[in-house]
């Protein structure tokens, strides 16, 4: 049956039929009757640039046989194309959605079988259970449980994780790290899943985003008094630190499969009310939004969600503490899978993080405007457009085609070595605003985070020639 295109073209007849899909597995001739659904929104604006994220809840009858109907109630969160025709035909060419969707289908279950045949003491991979999924080039959809509806939350982006909770996120990914390195030595992960090849041209766009976000940075650390000097250096440094951060992929070699987003709302929590208090427990966590992965090397995992995600007085306090964990579970974790790592002992791992400050730095500072800024034209609500109305469907459809057809010609050029001016110029336009907020000092979160990555960066040398 054919996919949906998005949220809003969600009907009974498709859910019948994929959640039949989806019961078929364990109960062989399930029929399904939806009896009631409703479809909203999945996350704010802003916070889904690979796809659209809508929340569905169903309820349902299920029945296998004369007098044996049930009633049901799903969750569930639906993933479907970027309703922007351009930013569809960009993920579609950098493999956003298939990445994800293989994820989900097969690779966390391939994993964590490898995990469970060797060291069966271990838990899973945490990730949401995949509930339907299809991709044929046209059409995409991955439907996974709503783990909302179980109790999972993110953290809020503002205040950043604390100590438990960064320590906690580091176990997992040490774990994703850990398993498919030790995967690959049995198996050879990337020629059963060669879409996680990484391909430099995904981060191709970076360079022209830092050299935009600089410029506010710049233009910031001139109203602060006793920042002019500092100042003078990022402006200074400007021009040499794309290349600084390029020069990493050259320097460090692709070992396991990597996040690639890993920052603070792309990890949910579940917790523990205490019925004597009003205390909770951290209980689970699951990693979410895959879209992004690749092979690649672990310690930039480590560097985004540090500086994207933290306060500089918890990384300057617990530093040491927290790369001291992540060493720890990948190397024993590694070790009891039957790969052991050799000659990376704890401090290799440290002089590795020195050596990719840059990197921290970059996505950190990246981010901390994209992502906490108010004025973001990318955190605006998609308003009704004319277009929306059914008699003007043919009248969007030329309109998306030809959104889509320059998505086509522009991405080998947004991609290629002449990328990078035509980026500046998109990125300046969405940047602008956001250094209008920054001036204004009215986002004081946004402003703080920003001034302590850079005081940062400046202790640790990185604007200097």
């Amino acid at each position: 049956m054919k996919a949906p295109s998005g949220g809003k073209r969600i009907t009974k007849g498709w859910l019948e039929f994929m959640l039949a899909e989806h019961e078929r597995k364990e109960r062989p001739g399930t029929r399904v009757s939806v009896a009631d659904f409703a479809v909203r929104q999945g996350i704010p604006p802003g916070e889904g640039f690979n796809s659209e994220l809508v929340l569905v809840d169903v309820t349902a009858e299920l029945s296998n046989g004369p007098g044996e109907a049930q009633e049901k109630t799903y969750h569930l969160a639906a993933k479907f194309f970027h309703a922007d025709p351009f930013a569809a035909e960009i993920n579609r060419r950098f493999l956003s959605h298939i990445k994800e969707l293989r994820m989900y289908a097969e690779v966390v279950h391939e994993l964590n079988a490898f995990l469970a045949a060797r060291v069966p003491e271990e838990s899973p991979i945490c990730i949401p259970k995949m509930i339907y999924g299809k991709e044929n080039g046209s059409e995409y959809v991955l439907v996974m449980e709503n783990i909302k509806a179980a109790g999972y939350m993110t953290n809020d982006k503002r205040k950043g994780l604390d100590v438990e909770h960064v320590m906690r996120s580091v176990e997992e990914i040490a774990k994703v790290h850990a398993v498919s390195y030790a995967y690959n030595k049995a198996h050879n992960f990337l020629e059963k899943f060669p879409c996680y090849q990484f391909k430099i041209e995904t981060i191709t766009v970076i360079p022209a985003f830092l050299t935009c976000s600089l410029k506010n940075c710049i233009a910031y650390l001139n109203t602060v008094k006793g920042k002019e000097e500092l100042a003078k250096k990022v402006e200074n440094a400007h021009p040499i630190l794309s290349k600084k951060f390029l020069a990493l992929y050259d320097d460090f070699g692709n070992v396991c499969l990597c996040h690639g987003d890993f920052w603070n709302c792309n990890i949910m929590f579940k917790y523990q009310q205490h019925d004597d208090s009003q205390e909770q427990t951290l209980e689970g966590i699951k990693l979410i939004d895959w879209g992004n992965s690749s092979w690649n090397n672990p310690i930039f995992d480590l560097q985004y969600l540090l500086h994207t995600s933290t306060t500089l007085e918890l990384r300057k306090t617990h530093i040491d503490d927290i790369l001291q964990k992540y060493h720890t579970v990948f190397t024993s974790l590694a070790t009891k899978l039957g790969a052991p790592l050799p000659h990376y002992d704890y401090s290799a791992l440290r002089e590795d993080w020195d050596r990719t400050a840059i990197f921290g730095f970059t996505l950190g500072n990246m981010l901390i405007q994209g992502t906490l800024s108010t004025t973001n034209p990318a955190n605006k609500p998609r308003g009704p457009s004319i277009l929306d109305h059914g008699a003007l469907t043919p009248v969007r459809l030329i309109v998306n085609g030809f959104k889509t057809g320059m998505a086509k010609i522009l991405g080998p050029i947004i991609s290629g070595p002449n990328g990078g001016k035509f980026m500046e110029k998109f990125f300046g336009g969405i940047l602008k605003p956001i250094q209008k907020e920054i001036l204004s000092g009215t986002n004081e979160a946004m402003n703080a985070r920003l001034l302590e990555i850079l005081c940062e960066a400046d202790e640790k040398g990185l604007f200097d020639e």
